[in-house]
């Protein structure tokens, strides 16, 4: 029998992208998988495409800036399945490549509400649960910064995933002496269409956007690859704290696989980039705007709040 097989496990912003791929795989392991995302529709087809596959599969609304939302996430998967083994805090906000300040501040309120409050729900409504019912795995996404370095350009998302680094690292001496598991886990860049169609704000934000193209050629996987290493940790009877599929070791791969490229001119073709410009956010003082509403990126309230940096993750 597959170490899954029978899992409860609960993923956040799995509707499209990273998320939407690992609960395929995970349901490919013979796991019982609860499917949300801020669009219940969404989630609704995702979960029905999985049932038809012969998978239990159960979808329930999952905005996880709605802390009320998110803990009712966790009754629906208690309620269908009698416990809760695996939840992964994948949902999250990518922000425009710009200076601090040149930056919409609600892009900012954005990446605290998903990246931080957002974690900090799914963490808190598993955990409390997983403690109560015997035990489990929370995994948290890193990204670019959760070493706590700068991240030049992309200061908003960089800032939270160091947040979410040090409140993993809470977690896990908190909770070492009990049954409840906490992972950090970097996927690295992937080739999802965050990642592919990223904002830029002003001329510096324009400039750090060059060599890109180049980095992501490098550097990014299909999601289907850091989705085939969270399984595989998942699977262990005891998962390792921390993976980080682009640090030193993971960078020296992708750079080897580049030059085995360049020789033998094979390889994965990456999709071109579409990248969009938005203004300069200016403002004479809280509330008043130099530029009105054109600073104002639309993926605020049009974009799912589910995938990765606008830049490489570390």
């Amino acid at each position: 029998m597959a170490p899954l097989t029978g899992k409860v496990v609960v993923i956040t912003g799995s509707t499209r992208g990273f998320g939407r791929v690992l609960a395929e795989q995970v349901a490919d392991r013979g796991a019982r998988v609860v499917v949300s995302g801020p669009w219940p529709e969404e989630a609704e087809k995702q979960a029905a495409a999985l049932r038809e596959r012969g998978v239990e599969a159960l979808a329930a609304p999952g905005d996880v800036t709605d802390q009320a939302q998110v803990e009712a996430l966790a009754d629906a998967a208690v309620a269908a399945y009698g416990r809760i083994d695996i939840w992964v805090n994948n949902a999250a906000a990518a922000t425009p490549v710009g200076r601090a300040f040149d930056i919409d501040p609600a892009e900012f309120r954005r990446a605290v509400s998903v990246n931080v409050l957002g974690t900090y729900y799914g963490a808190r409504a598993a955990g409390i649960r997983m403690l109560a019912g015997g035990g489990g795995v929370i995994v948290n996404m890193l990204g670019r910064g959760d070493n706590t370095g700068p991240t030049p350009y992309t200061s908003p998302y960089g800032a939270t995933k160091a947040w979410v680094r040090g409140f993993t690292r809470t977690l896990q001496k908190e909770y070492e002496k009990t049954s409840v598991r906490v992972v950090g886990f970097n996927p690295g860049m992937m080739l999802t269409d965050m990642l592919l169609n990223p904002h830029v704000v002003g001329d510096e934000g324009e400039r750090a956007m060059k060599p890109f193209a180049v980095v992501t050629r490098i550097f990014a996987d299909p999601p289907e690859v850091a989705a085939a290493e969270l399984v595989a940790v998942l699977e262990r009877d005891r998962p390792p704290r921390a993976v980080n599929r682009l640090g030193p070791a993971g960078a020296t791969r992708h750079l080897a696989r580049t030059a085995v490229r360049a020789i033998t001119r094979r390889g994965a073709a990456v999709p071109a980039l579409k990248v969009e410009r938005l203004a300069v956010h200016g403002t004479t003082g809280a509330g008043s705007s130099i530029l009105g509403d054109k600073g104002v990126d639309p993926a605020i309230t049009g974009e799912p709040p589910e995938e990765q940096p606008a830049l490489p993750a570390q």
